[in-house]
Formats: structure tokens, C-alpha cells, sequence
């Protein structure tokens, strides 16, 4: 459960593509125009730092709020990246964000409105904001959130499903920052859904490596994440693929956590899924 000081009380639609709609999509007549430009990767070979994030807190106040535990979540997330970024010649990701509680709106230049479904999280490359609501969080804390109809996996949801997902959404950010996602819509993305998603699944396993190397892992936090890609993962049967399937999308993730290196992740994007 992540090194929690006290157990979590509170009472991705997650936009995550997994109907074929994807807000950062560009019109066919806008793909068409689209001058090709190269993106750039991270291109690193080397294992990345475990100690990236020296101003993390291991442990959360006794009376911390889901709103707090999401904002240390993402302050470590992008502690760690950073670095990484501007050591290796890339400008210093910026990323905004907000975290709804249930009745307020939610306000991107993706999306304005207050969701008829309010368990949402998604990136908005437009403005460079995350957002997650906080019942979206409680629904992958309790593992009440499914998308697909296979069987349930056997593992337990817990608090480090919340952390997967949102360092999933900051992943999106470092390719917008990286030029694989449009940042107007006259844009068209670089590289086909699935793989900006398998990518952006192993982005997040390098972080979870950090986290692990740092002490901070649970034993039964991978099997958090596990369970959540099992509930989250595309439908093997849809017949529009935007995401990976739950054991493509874990595979993608044990890759980056088990390599702890974002060079990893890179094929995902050069190869079409």
C-alpha cells in the first residue's frame, strides 16, 4: 500500500481512447497537411537515477486527503523525470493539473463540462494539464473501476493503482514535450494510439523502478498495477485496438520497470501497434 501512515478513507469515462475517441486526434484533412517532423526520444541507454527525486516524502500526514495523496503522487512522478529530461538536453517538462471532487467541473482545453460519468483521467496535450477526479481515484483504490469483460484478475487494487494511472497521464506529457502528441488541433499525432499508449504504460514501469530502488514499494504494489491493467486494459474483442489489451498494456509496464530505463520504451513508439 505504498508506505501509507494511514489508510486511505473516502467515500479514463477514464479518457484513456478505449472507444476509439481520442480528444488529442486530429482531423483526417489535418493528418493529411501535417508536415513530417521527427520526434525526438529520450535516447537514453543508461539506467535512470533511483535518487531523482530528493525531495520526496516517504510518508504522507495521518489526516492526508485523496486531493493530497494525488498531488505527492505526481510532485515525485515529475521529481523524477525532470531531471532526466533536462540532463539529457530536453526543456524541463511543464504540466498543470487538477483534481475535481465529485460535482466540479472539469476544465481543459480538451474538455469543458461537469462529466455526466465523473470518474474521468486523462491528458490534455493542448494545455498541458492532468486530470484525475477524485472519485476516479477511489474507484481504482477500491478496484471498482472495470472497462472489460474478461474475468477479474486475482490480484487487489490499492493505493499504487491511483499512482499508476496518473504517472500513466504525466507520461503523455513527456511526449507532447517530446513532439509524439499534437499540442493544436491541427495536429496529428506521431504514432498510432496503441503504441503512445504501450509507450506511455512503460514510461510509468521506470518511475515504478525509482520508486522500488528508493525503498518506497510495498510487496503488493506491482500486484496493484497488475490488477488495475487487468480492469483497464482493452477488450482483446474490440475491434478499434486505441489501447493495448491487459497483457499487452502489462508487459509494456513490467518492461520499463524491470529495465528502469526509458530506452526501453522507445520501440513502442517507432513500431506500429
Amino acid at each position: 500500500m505504498w508506505r501509507k501512515t494511514a489508510q486511505i478513507m473516502f467515500a479514463l469515462v477514464i479518457i484513456l481512447f478505449l472507444n476509439g475517441w481520442n480528444p488529442l486526434q486530429a482531423s483526417p484533412q489535418a493528418a493529411e497537411n501535417q508536415q513530417a517532423v521527427v520526434p525526438q526520444t529520450l535516447g537514453l541507454s543508461a539506467k535512470e537515477s533511483a535518487v531523482a527525486s530528493p525531495a520526496f516524502k516517504k510518508n504522507l500526514p495521518a489526516d492526508y486527503t485523496m486531493h493530497d495523496y494525488l498531488i505527492y503522487v505526481l510532485a515525485d512522478v515529475e521529481a523524477f523525470w525532470s531531471p532526466i529530461m533536462v540532463k539529457d538536453g530536453y526543456a524541463k517538462p511543464a504540466v498543470t493539473y487538477s483534481f475535481p471532487a465529485s460535482g466540479e467541473p472539469v476544465q481543459t482545453e480538451c474538455i469543458i463540462e461537469t462529466p455526466i460519468n465523473p470518474a474521468q483521467s486523462f491528458y490534455c496535450g493542448y494545455d498541458d494539464k492532468i486530470v484525475m477526479t477524485q472519485l476516479m481515484a477511489t474507484q481504482l483504490l477500491e478496484g471498482t473501476y472495470k472497462t472489460n469483460m474478461e474475468p477479474q484478475s486475482e490480484f487487489k487494487a490499492g493505493d499504487f493503482s491511483i499512482a499508476f494511472v496518473l504517472a500513466h497521464e504525466y507520461a503523455h506529457n513527456l511526449q507532447t514535450e517530446l513532439g509524439w502528441l499534437p499540442v493544436t488541433a491541427d495536429e496529428a499525432p506521431k504514432a498510432t494510439s496503441r503504441s503512445i499508449e504501450l509507450n506511455a504504460d512503460c514510461m510509468t514501469g521506470v518511475w515504478a523502478n525509482s520508486v522500488n530502488a528508493r525503498g518506497l514499494l510495498d510487496p503488493t504494489d506491482i500486484q496493484e498495477v497488475k490488477r488495475t491493467l487487468a480492469d483497464i486494459g482493452q477488450d482483446p474483442s474490440a475491434p478499434n485496438p486505441t489501447h493495448g489489451t491487459p497483457k499487452e498494456r502489462t508487459a509494456a509496464f513490467l518492461l520499463g520497470y524491470d529495465s528502469g530505463s526509458a530506452a526501453s520504451c522507445e520501440p513502442y513508439l517507432t513500431t506500429p501497434y
